[in-house]
């Protein structure tokens, strides 16, 4: 396979996934050099799983409300009046095990 081809290869990679896998790779590299044990893996795992699921919740209910989080609504009163309204507590199962997340609520 020539350079050529492995590198539309790769982009193409990128465009599917939709994650800059360099990036990915320089990020991964950096947290890498604290990891020590297979504990510290896991506890990485854990919290990225959490992080990413956060800003997930985080940008939908963004989303949602129209507006950002300690941002004011500016919409038209009439319109909505939905507001954040805190967190609820949620475990979720997955290939990664259960993870303890706070989903927001509107």
């Amino acid at each position: 396979m020539s350079n050529t081809t492995l590198r539309k290869n790769q982009k193409n990679q990128l465009n599917n996934t939709g994650i800059n896998q360099q990036k990915l790779r320089a990020f991964a590299g950096e947290l890498a050099k604290d990891i020590h044990t297979q504990d510290d893996l896991a506890e990485l795992s854990d919290s990225l799983v959490k992080m990413t699921i956060k800003a997930a919740l985080g940008a939908e209910m963004e989303h949602h409300l129209g507006y950002a989080k300690h941002e004011q609504n500016t919409q038209d009163i009439d319109i909505s009046n939905n507001t954040r309204n805190g967190y609820y507590p949620k475990t979720i199962k997955g290939s990664h095990g259960e993870v303890e997340i706070f989903v927001p609520r509107d």
